[in-house]
């Protein structure tokens, strides 16, 4: 009978923290989304102020440790640096997996991030910080996004994980 509580326990247990995980990656998904913004702003004063290459650009945020996205821009500047031969297409599309992996980002923030960096160096400065601030401006409507997954999905989630263990729990005594 100890044993059989025992287990119980553990599976209540067990349901908890997988609630606690999924709310947990709803919040940092809205982090990491927010210092995508962060990012982005780094990125237009460096191209507004300080007329920077896009390789000095990517080393400066690849630099950024306490950025999700540090060895994504460390991967372009050094494609971009080791392969002069490769336009940056191709370095982003050889590097965009990394942000698939590394982080929390869904397929909208990453495809808005990698519809920017296509877009760098084919106009002036003016027009690539207004277009900067375009993908600033649409990835504070996804903050909005996020903060109400957090709110809605992520509590439901953290609830119902427990809520099914305590019924198997049930089913289980």
């Amino acid at each position: 009978m100890q044993i059989k509580i025992f287990i119980i326990g553990i599976l209540i247990a067990c349901s908890y923290l997988i609630g606690e995980y999924i709310h947990k990656a709803y919040t940092k998904r809205h982090k990491e989304v927010n210092d995508l913004i962060r990012i982005l702003e780094i990125m237009r004063m460096d191209l507004s102020f300080g007329l920077y290459t896009l390789e000095e650009i990517f080393k400066r945020l690849g630099d950024k440790e306490e950025f999700c996205t540090s060895n994504f821009f460390k991967r372009l500047e050094n494609e971009l640096h080791n392969n002069t031969y490769k336009v940056l297409d191709d370095v982003l599309n050889n590097s965009i997996h990394i942000l698939m992996k590394e982080t929390y980002l869904q397929n909208k923030e990453i495809d808005e991030l990698k519809k920017l960096i296509f877009t760098l160096g084919k106009s002036d400065i003016e027009s690539q910080s207004r277009m900067i601030d375009l993908s600033i401006e649409n990835l504070k409507k996804i903050t909005g996004e996020t903060k109400e997954d957090i709110n809605q999905k992520g509590m439901v989630y953290r609830k119902l994980a427990t809520i099914v263990g305590l019924i198997i729990g049930i089913i289980l005594i």
